[in-house]
């Protein structure tokens, strides 16, 4: 039996001179660093190449806006639509004319190489077009976050000074009012769909222009180059003011191969020979995308693998199960996932076909359960199952596992790709742990962020002179290299000097089966500091009825059998909505659920004093 090889054997294959693969050091802004030699240079050469690869291909399949009747001619739009939403579809080829031609438009108004320009929308086929189209012109493309408030939106775009904004007709109709005011300092603003809130792009993305075949030719792209700026995103944090996240072409690119090693890997591991790249002669994926175009994973791990292999992209105006459902029967999706939480919905949904499969399914951006790989394993036995971590700080990928490296360890996030290093250092003295041991894990590699855009205090303190970032995880390596996440480090729960990761304590709640989700929080005690409370959300048809076990105290029971005595929880609240609040990326929102929780916590402290109080006044009495 020839034995299995290592995961240092499989990347001296992966990286040969010669391969896919291959890697080449570099100094880049006055650091050395291991680089993808292969990697297209350009978001401008990468979207030329495949949309003309894959011209008469579908792929969009996007939402049109809501309670707006189909009209022919827009976008190029499918008359066919469903009780939900009126949708479209739209080929390859039809995304770079429209990109082409919104291209020409923007170097009418001075944008080229570094121009900074805002997108603001929600997932559809006009966001995909404009991002396309800054990048054909060297444009820089802000991804706003579609869904924050107002004040918020316009604090954004003046803190990113860009010189233009586009934007869809609801993010149009907040912002409109603010076209004409001169004091709010915002550039101009067009809609890329009909409206009259703001100038509409519709004839531009419709109309041949002459100013094409310059696109085309790169006329005046003499200067744009892998270390050319190329997008910001909004780091994704779930309290505060998100931070712009400034990336290069390279930085943001490199996610395309790092894509590549996690499959590439498995295959190693298992004997066979690792996956080819996609051509246009491979069969079509077609793939449901669940969470914003404006987060680094919807874009950067969704959108440009879709771009990359060909792929038939379906778009949700925002996450719903039960459209997921019937856009995943309707649409023939064979790849689903996102973050955890969509992959669980779905497992879920009594709504989904029993005898239906998938070819992959996808997950990161938060931990998972680690009963997760067991259940989608067992439920879609043939499905390829990957994981991966990263940080919008770091363009997606840092660490990924998929296959039988994921059964067996089903709460990793699996080693580093190549060109990335991780650290795990103790967080106060920053310097390194040893194996097995939890500290502050540190990421250094070509794929790590630029800098915080307008904010280089906060740039000086996630960075370090060496390269390192602070992912602000908390986490650990086993002897093979796989990396554990344990939590966010702020997120630890420190019990009378016990460190309890929450991730720890949620694993053994979603055990439980009556538990959909759960999150671990730390509620104030006048002696230990901490002490743990759990907030969970039953599964559909749990709780009553047929499961009459889903009670506090029968979740607080299970989680003894399976705990430490001290990372028990004190208190479970069930919360009877059927999901816990989370923000537009499908991330738990501890903040909120801590408030709540917090609230009960101190009223039943309250109330047991009380208690205490009325028995020694009894007692008292008595004598």
């Amino acid at each position: 039996m020839i034995p299995q090889p290592s995961i240092a054997e499989c990347d001296r294959i992966l990286t040969a001179p010669g391969s896919v693969l291959e890697m080449e050091d570099k100094v880049i802004h006055g650091r050395r660093v291991r680089t993808w030699k292969h990697l297209p240079p350009t978001f401008r050469s990468f979207f030329l190449s495949n949309l003309q690869s894959y011209s008469d291909r579908p792929f969009l399949s996007s939402p049109l806006p809501v309670a707006r009747p189909y009209r022919s001619g827009q976008f190029n739009a499918s008359s066919s639509a469903s009780t939900q939403d009126f949708r479209e579809t739209v080929t390859f080829g039809e995304v770079l004319q429209m990109s082409l031609r919104l291209a020409a438009w923007m170097r009418t108004r001075g944008i080229g190489v570094g121009s900074k320009v805002v997108i603001g929308g929600r997932n559809c086929t006009g966001w995909t077009v404009t991002f396309v189209a800054i990048h054909l012109i060297g444009g820089v493309a802000v991804c706003l976050n579609a869904w924050l408030p107002r004040e918020q939106l316009v604090y954004a775009i003046k803190m990113i000074q860009p010189s233009l904004v586009l934007l869809d007709e609801d993010r149009a109709e907040i912002l409109g009012p603010y076209q004409h005011v001169r004091e709010t300092g915002l550039p101009a603003m067009f809609c890329w769909s009909e409206t009259s809130s703001l100038p509409n792009l519709t004839t531009v993305l419709h109309t041949p222009s002459e100013s094409v075949r310059d696109i085309l030719r790169g006329d005046g792209l003499e200067t744009l180059g892998p270390e050319s700026d190329a997008v910001i995103f909004f780091s994704s944090g779930t309290s505060g003011f998100p931070k712009a996240v400034l990336s290069t072409q390279r930085m943001a690119l490199s996610n395309l191969w790092s894509g590549l090693v996690a499959p590439s890997r498995a295959a190693l591991r298992a004997g066979l020979q690792p996956p080819p790249l996609p051509n246009p002669f491979h069969p079509q994926r077609t793939v449901l995308l669940s969470i914003p175009l404006f987060h680094v994973t919807g874009c950067l791990s969704w959108l440009m693998r879709a771009f990359f292999a060909g792929s038939k992209m379906v778009l949700m105006r925002r996450w719903d199960v039960k459209e997921a459902v019937r856009l995943i029967e309707a649409e023939r999706v064979t790849v689903i996932g996102g973050v955890p939480a969509v992959v669980s919905s779905i497992l879920q949904s009594p709504d989904l076909p029993k005898d239906l499969t998938f070819d992959t399914v996808f997950y990161g951006g938060a931990p998972p359960s680690k009963q997760m790989a067991a259940e989608v394993k067992t439920r879609w036995p043939k499905a390829g199952l990957v994981q991966g971590y990263g940080l919008t700080e770091t363009n997606a990928y840092v660490c990924s596992v998929a296959g039988a490296d994921y059964i067996a360890r089903p709460d990793s996030t699996g080693p580093p790709v190549p060109i990335c290093d991780i650290l795990v250092v103790d967080p106060d003295t920053r310097k390194p742990l040893a194996v097995g041991q939890t500290g502050l894990l540190l990421v250094r590699g070509p794929q790590v962020m630029k800098c915080y855009h307008g904010d280089e205090d906060a740039t000086r303190r996630a960075v370090d002179d060496e390269g390192w970032l602070d992912t602000g995880d908390a986490g650990c390596v086993d002897e093979d290299g796989f990396l554990y996440i344990k939590d966010r480090l702020k997120d630890i729960i420190i019990r009378g000097g016990e460190n309890i990761p929450s991730s720890e304590v949620e694993n053994v709640i979603y055990s439980h089966s009556s538990i959909a989700e759960a999150a671990a929080i730390p509620l104030p005690h006048p002696i230990l500091g901490e002490v743990v409370g759990v907030v969970v959300s039953l599964r559909q048809g749990r709780g009553q009825g047929e499961d009459k076990n889903a009670t506090e105290q029968s979740i607080i029971s299970h989680a003894r059998r399976n705990l430490p005595r001290y990372a028990v929880p004190e208190m479970v609240l069930i919360y009877h909505e059927l999901a816990l609040p989370r923000n537009v990326n499908g991330k738990i929102v501890k903040k909120d659920l801590k408030l709540m929780a917090v609230e009960e916590w101190e009223r039943r402290q309250s109330s047991i004093s009380s208690s205490v109080q009325e028995g020694q006044v009894a007692m008292r009495a008595k004598l």
